[in-house]
């Protein structure tokens, strides 16, 4: 699910006028990872719904390697305190699936809530992360939850924040793997009501000593997403004072066309009050992620 670098602005009429390329249908992660050694600029093509978008942009692959029969890509597993989410599972199978709902109930919910019905069931979460576009949904969500991408197999990984290191253009490899830490995580919420201008993503951890430790994503669909950090040293949230710790945190460069950074630090402030206050609500009668 690597992808290139893409042009600002600049989009062709279609995609008819591709010149040929070569394509690769593997069934194995060794055989993908195998093709893409003798092919180092190899496109990934994962739903394709992003691929489409990047075609018309510029993106003329000499060597396309198809992922949708590596069935392996489209597992998911929560053992030992960690949730493994495979860069091959879509929008619609992550909201639905039995063990990404149980192990973290409000980003199944969260991710049922992004994207059209007809791009739910082809565009893929891994697809979503690697094509590195502000609007896109999953690295906020991740993101917050301090989420983790594995790449050929194990052999690097790195947080999700790397995205946006240098442009992105130094990932390599198939991204194989998404990995979230749950044995601390006691909530976790996404608050998208002011979608485009600002959206918050928002996970609650327990620290070793009882204290609570709120990690958030702060993003809009036209710049990427803000980690915003607070450890609290109490056991107990208080919505007013950590959200205002949190808002604080944004840069003057958060602005934008849409609002001043002011304007935004206001609009995360009430987000990140609200989706506290909804853990608060949530935690006094049970733990719930």
């Amino acid at each position: 699910m690597r992808t290139q670098a893409l042009g600002a602005g600049l989009v062709a009429q279609s995609q008819l006028a591709m010149a040929p390329f070569r394509l690769h249908r593997p069934t194995t992660i060794e055989d993908t990872l195998a093709i893409v050694s003798e092919h180092p600029d190899a496109v990934f093509a994962a739903g394709c719904s992003d691929l489409v978008a990047q075609i018309r942009e510029g993106c003329a692959p000499n060597t396309l390697v198809s992922l949708q029969k590596v069935d392996a890509l489209r597992a998911t597993s929560h053992e030992a305190g960690v949730l493994h989410i495979g860069s091959m599972v879509t929008h619609h199978m992550g909201a639905t699936d039995d063990i990404v709902g149980t192990a973290i109930p409000n980003l199944a919910a969260a991710w049922a809530s992004i994207a059209t019905v007809r791009i739910r069931y082809t565009a893929t979460v891994g697809g979503n992360l690697m094509a590195r576009r502000y609007r896109y949904e999953m690295p906020l969500l991740l993101g917050a939850l301090g989420a983790d991408l594995v790449f050929d197999a194990g052999a690097l990984s790195r947080p999700v924040a790397s995205l946006w290191a240098d442009g992105g253009t130094d990932q390599r490899g198939l991204l194989t793997d998404i990995t979230v830490r749950t044995d601390d995580l006691v909530w976790f919420g996404y608050e998208r009501s002011m979608r485009p201008t600002a959206t918050v993503a928002l996970a609650v951890r327990r620290n070793p000593d009882g204290t609570l430790q709120v990690r958030a994503q702060s993003g809009s669909e036209y710049r990427h997403g803000f980690a915003l950090t607070a450890d609290t040293g109490a056991r107990e949230l208080d919505p007013l004072e950590v959200s205002a710790q949190l808002a604080q945190q944004l840069p003057d460069d958060c602005a934008d066309y849409t609002g001043s950074a002011e304007y935004r630090r206001h609009l995360v402030r009430v987000l990140t009050r609200r989706l506290l206050t909804a853990a608060c609500a949530q935690l006094k009668g049970k733990t719930t992620r």
